[in-house]
């Protein structure tokens, strides 16, 4: 019988708290300040994030069982166990990205619309399509992290705004790097499940350098954040942005910085939403 952490462990809270984070970036940076903003709009974009992201992760691991149970980093998964049944997990998945889509709209029909497309570039477009199919599958599917930038933004602007379509492109530039080093360094288990990420499937160096280029174009989108947000946010990035770039130098000479580059990688862009954040605040 499934137990509740094996539900958590499924919808990966890690990744969904920097969703949710996301969307809390998305929605600051489309007020000029936090003062004299109303609630709701905000409580139910930030419910919808975290409910619907969970569903999908939920529905993510439902479709992806075989590779999980290739790879020895994920095949302890509940889904591979058989701890959680697809259908439950399903069952589950659905209910969570159905309540999700309809908190958004509790802010307005943009901020829903925005929540289930994400769903969609998500599970369908990225997991069932792009995923075993293309090495550059995660370039479509980081769309999915971006609507839910988008998703705070419309929440609330009731539009997108152009900061907020920068921000929403940060993240869509920083999937690749992000993937991509993990990939590279669990390349044998990816191409043993079948997954033919970009830096599983070509050589080394092809791989560290499409990490380096997207790390480089992400931080470029970082610094151009600063035009519309001030000096306070490029003081708050600085160090960060410093570290990211010296993680990716050093990655292309030596691949096995691929793994602390991973790790970093959440980190940073966790400082960016908070630095964010933090600057509507002053």
């Amino acid at each position: 019988m499934a137990r509740l952490y094996d539900y958590l462990s499924l919808a990966q809270p890690r990744i969904v708290a920097l969703l949710v984070l996301s969307a809390l970036a998305g929605f600051g940076i489309a007020r000029s300040s936090w003062n004299g903003f109303v609630l709701l709009p905000l409580v139910s974009v930030l419910v919808a994030v975290l409910a619907s992201s969970m569903g999908a992760e939920l529905l993510n691991k439902m479709l992806e069982v075989d590779i999980d149970g290739k790879m020895r980093r994920t095949a302890s998964r509940a889904s591979v166990s058989g701890a959680v049944s697809p259908l439950t997990g399903t069952a589950w998945g659905v209910t969570l990205v159905s309540l999700g889509i309809v908190a958004g709209g509790l802010a307005n029909w943009l901020t829903s619309l925005m929540i289930a497309l994400g769903v969609v570039f998500y599970v369908l477009v990225y997991t069932a399509v792009f995923k075993r199919r293309s090495r550059f599958a995660v370039l479509i599917g980081g769309f999915a992290g971006s609507f839910c930038v988008w998703a705070g933004v419309a929440a609330a602007a009731g539009t997108i705004t152009i900061p907020g379509i920068i921000l929403g492109m940060l993240v869509l530039l920083w999937i690749p790097g992000h993937i991509w080093s993990l990939a590279l360094r669990f390349r044998k288990e990816y191409r043993r499940a079948g997954v033919p990420m970009f830096s599983a499937v070509e050589t080394p160096r092809k791989g560290t350098m499409a990490i380096v280029f997207f790390n480089i174009l992400m931080s470029l989108v970082s610094l151009s954040l600063a035009l519309f947000l001030g000096a306070y946010y490029l003081a708050m990035i600085l160090i960060p942005l410093l570290l990211i770039l010296y993680l990716s130098y050093r990655v292309a000479a030596n691949q096995s910085v691929a793994w602390p580059l991973f790790k970093f990688s959440s980190p940073y862009l966790a400082f960016v939403f908070f630095a964010v954040i933090l600057t509507r605040l002053l």
